[in-house]
């Protein structure tokens, strides 16, 4: 049996990666089953590529590896945010910087991470020489969720961001401005805040508001973050193969 599964659309879209896109929708019925990772993502293919007939192409939700043994975090007096991923385009990155310098106009009692490598890395850390934001480049996942105290996502387009999951599962709250099925994620002065906005002020004010309430928060993450439990999602996949 051939399984496919699509977790994204085609980021930063050119004649040639259409082109590509173009082939493989004319060709994916050679697999047995088609799984989308979002929906999201099933919709922009959909919309690209029109004859595509996805309605029996199921969508199967990440999950989450959980540990027993994460409790509910609590901030000292410099709370640690962070950034964690790819640096490029796609990600945005510019823009969390952008909102560190707007966060530490009125605050120096907090330290920005960027933690990940990409095309952009040398640029940025040029660009933004200050005191309390730190390029760690690519480290363990273990260490980037040992020091942060609020994850920030701040690409236009996030499907089902895998960054959030792992966050939540350590008890970290997300604030993100990114439109997709990370709506499913993060819920609004719950576990964090989503908002569609490209404004520096507006996401400095909700990490704020994250940090005026924090024990909250990270409850909520570690609570919310048992509905992407692993097994449960390998459990449902392996059932729609097998059905």
């Amino acid at each position: 049996k051939i399984i496919l599964t699509i977790h994204s659309g085609i980021f930063n879209l050119n004649i040639k990666r259409y082109i590509a896109g173009f082939v493989f929708s004319l060709i994916y019925r050679q697999a047995d089953y088609l799984f989308f990772g979002s929906k999201s993502s099933k919709l922009w293919w959909k919309k690209m590529y029109p004859w595509m007939n996805l309605k029996n192409s199921l969508i199967h939700l990440n999950g989450i590896k959980l540990n027993k043994k994460i409790t509910a975090r609590k901030i000292n007096k410099n709370i640690q945010i962070s950034f964690a991923g790819r640096i490029e385009k796609e990600n945005n990155p510019e823009f969390f910087l952008k909102i560190a310098l707007e966060y530490l106009e009125n605050d120096n009692n907090v330290t920005f991470n960027v933690f990940g490598d990409g095309p952009l890395l040398k640029i940025l850390k040029q660009k933004y020489k200050k005191k309390n934001i730190i390029f760690h480049g690519w480290v363990k996942k273990e260490k980037i969720y040992k020091i942060t105290n609020v994850i920030v996502i701040t690409s236009p387009i996030n499907n089902f961001p895998y960054v959030a999951l792992e966050a939540k599962s350590y008890g970290i709250p997300v604030v993100s401005c990114s439109k997709g099925d990370i709506k499913k994620i993060v819920i609004n002065n719950i576990d964090g805040y989503l908002d569609y906005t490209n404004c520096v002020k507006k996401m400095v004010y909700l990490i704020k508001k994250i940090k005026k309430n924090y024990n909250k928060f990270s409850k909520n993450s570690l609570i919310r973050s048992k509905h992407y439990d692993l097994n449960n999602s390998c459990k449902k996949f392996w059932n729609s193969v097998n059905d």
